[in-house]
């Protein structure tokens, strides 16, 4: 399995220096996120997120709903540039909004404006800034510093756990900031990418076989992590088709930053080697602070230790 290499950087090594920039150069906050087929959520996303300090960069990827046209009606409104890239990937289009971004501004990724974000939000937006840090909260940076480590990866599943375990950072807040505005009940994951996103059956099959895929590159899962997926446990028939997937997934490249734990477990353990008191530091509402983390990651990266940090916060775990 290919272990992919941050490669080093002045910028990427000289966090002092990318400190003094944050604390001098910085003009500008940058929202940025990807869009595809959400017609019907992309008005009331971006109202949510819409300050008047910041820029809001999107990515459409090719929606057929809509949704690149209502974007452009409102985008004077919302201080919002939308851009076209028909078939990028979730990753790709973050990039390519990511670096679309104003120089040296403080970015913040809103993903694919299908949430309504709260004020939570925007506090954890606040108290990174006054940090003074390039690198303050997962997915919170200094545009500099998350190019300087690669920004996005394109892959379209998994995306966010691989950016969070290669980028780093200081502080983590267990906040609820989004609610799901669309709900959509349905038996598996083809048949939400049918609903969702596809056109047809074979569109639908395709997508979930990316998503197989993506999920191996980005998790950063070895072999016998992946065939230990809940739905390859409940369908053990489907291990020999497993095989073929994450053999395509290796010769693509999979991700993997420990080698003790998968990308996804690694974010979630920095996070609690991380965590602060949302109600001390931001005078958050206890109502909303909460995290979740799956039983299996806790006993992988020790339930005892999980439950400690948990409580260093006033978490009841």
């Amino acid at each position: 399995m290919r272990q992919e290499a941050v490669p080093p950087t002045k910028a990427s090594l000289n966090l002092s220096g990318l400190r003094d920039l944050m604390g001098r150069a910085l003009s500008k906050l940058c929202l940025y996120g990807t869009v595809l087929n959400s017609a019907d959520t992309v008005e009331r996303s971006v109202r949510s997120v819409f300050r008047p300090d910041a820029d809001i960069v999107i990515t459409d990827g090719g929606s057929t709903d809509g949704t690149y046209e209502r974007l452009l009606e409102i985008s004077k409104d919302y201080n919002l540039r939308v851009y076209r890239a028909p078939g990028s990937s979730r990753g790709l289009g973050r990039q390519l909004a990511l670096v679309r971004c104003p120089e040296n501004s403080y970015t913040v990724p809103i993903l694919d404006l299908d949430k309504e974000y709260n004020v939570y939000f925007h506090k954890s937006i606040d108290w990174g800034i006054a940090t003074g840090s390039p690198r303050p909260l997962p997915g919170h940076g200094l545009r500099e510093y998350v190019l300087s480590r690669g920004g996005w990866r394109d892959i379209n599943y998994g995306e966010d756990y691989e950016f969070w375990a290669r980028l780093e950072f200081d502080n983590s807040l267990p906040l609820v900031t989004t609610v799901q505005i669309r709900k959509m009940e349905f038996r598996g994951f083809a048949e939400y990418e049918l609903k969702r996103y596809a056109r047809g059956l074979w569109s639908s099959l395709r997508r979930t076989l990316r998503h197989e895929i993506d999920i191996i590159r980005g998790y950063g899962y070895t072999l016998s992590e992946y065939l230990q997926e809940p739905a390859l446990k409940r369908r053990p028939y489907l291990k020999p088709a497993a095989l073929l997937v994450y053999g395509i997934a290796r010769l693509k490249g999979v991700y993997r930053y420990d080698r003790r734990l998968n990308n996804h477990d690694l974010v979630i353990y920095n996070m609690l080697q991380r965590i602060k008191d949302p109600v001390k530091e931001l005078g958050a509402d206890e109502s909303y602070v909460a995290t979740i983390i799956p039983y299996d990651t806790a006993l992988r990266i020790g339930l005892s230790w999980a439950a400690e940090r948990l409580r260093s916060v006033g978490l009841r775990p």
